[in-house]
């Protein structure tokens, strides 16, 4: 049986919760309080102004994104990574190991676009890391945001459905076509660039989803980035710092986000996620997530592929 979309878990939610829960407000400060005096918590939680005047269900509609992995795997399946033996060290940062080459924290404002700023920044980055600067370009979210007529723009997207289109079609630059679906809108897929010009398009050449948190950091380590999704619950909107671990609070849907990293807090192993909702969130726009216990689902939607040089 193939995986559900995420969405549909969280309509499931919906409806089990009745209508008033989703119309409540995304920032609770008797629920930032419970998990800042949880004396269990490996995280803090505070006001994060993103979430300002927004409700559970604008977060759920205009900031999540992410259907699963398996349900529409695309024309060509992933390959299951295969990884040689190697020495995986106990903390690994991407923007240490290629200071150049991985993109800063971007937004993607009120649009379910996750899927395709996770993507377009994983493959961004791997351009770079294996041209060795050569070809060091951000692509655009927009274009497939915009084009991808096997996902559903801000309404979300498949992470295989996406990596496909990466294959088949590839991306622009965002600038070339820079991102205008934050209001929501996805608008007209376009033929030209901005200025006019001719659309240039980076591929992948393939694309893969390690099976193992193991995997997982073999791949990083050796070639860049991933893409991850994972389930949101309300406490994680309210998330400052620290190793994320889901403490209290219905589930909102799914979000993808790119994975550079991991270390150990206080013995508590985690993933370094680079999030999509701006540097005002969270830890400078990342976040720490438990890893080894495939919390929220973290390690079960996770994809990445190969620059075609």
């Amino acid at each position: 049986m193939k995986t559900a979309v995420f969405c549909l878990l969280a309509i499931v939610a919906f409806v089990a919760a009745g209508n008033d829960y989703f119309s409540q407000p995304a920032i609770h400060r008797d629920l930032i309080e419970e998990i800042n005096q949880d004396p269990t918590s490996t995280w803090t939680a505070g006001f994060n102004k993103n979430f300002a005047n927004m409700s559970l269900k604008d977060v759920k509609h205009k900031l999540l994104g992410a259907r699963s992995i398996n349900l529409i795997p695309g024309n060509h399946p992933a390959k299951q990574g295969k990884y040689a033996v190697m020495d995986v060290p106990a903390e690994f940062d991407s923007r240490k190991q290629w200071p150049n080459c991985i993109h800063k924290i971007r937004n993607q404002e009120k649009c379910g676009s996750c899927w395709a700023f996770a993507a377009s920044e994983v493959l961004s980055d791997r351009f770079c890391i294996a041209s060795e600067g050569k070809t060091d370009v951000v692509l655009s979210p927009q274009y497939l945001v915009a084009c991808d007529t096997g996902d559903y723009g801000c309404q979300g997207g498949y992470l295989a459905n996406s990596w496909q289109f990466l294959e088949d079609t590839g991306l622009p630059s965002d600038e070339c076509t820079p991102y205008t679906a934050g209001g929501g809108v996805e608008g007209e897929c376009p033929s030209t660039c901005k200025d006019g010009s001719a659309l240039k398009f980076y591929k992948a050449s393939d694309y893969v989803t390690p099976s193992t948190p193991e995997d997982m950091q073999k791949e990083i380590l050796t070639n860049g980035p991933v893409e991850v999704a994972f389930s949101v619950y309300r406490d994680f909107l309210q998330y400052k710092g620290g190793v994320y671990a889901h403490k209290t609070g219905g589930l909102l849907g799914g979000h993808a986000v790119k994975c550079i990293g991991w270390g150990v807090e206080d013995g508590t192993p985690y993933w370094i996620i680079a999030n999509s909702w701006g540097e005002e969130w969270g830890e400078n726009g990342t976040f720490k997530i438990k890893r080894g216990s495939n919390e929220c689902g973290i390690e079960s939607n996770v994809i990445t592929g190969t620059p075609a040089l």
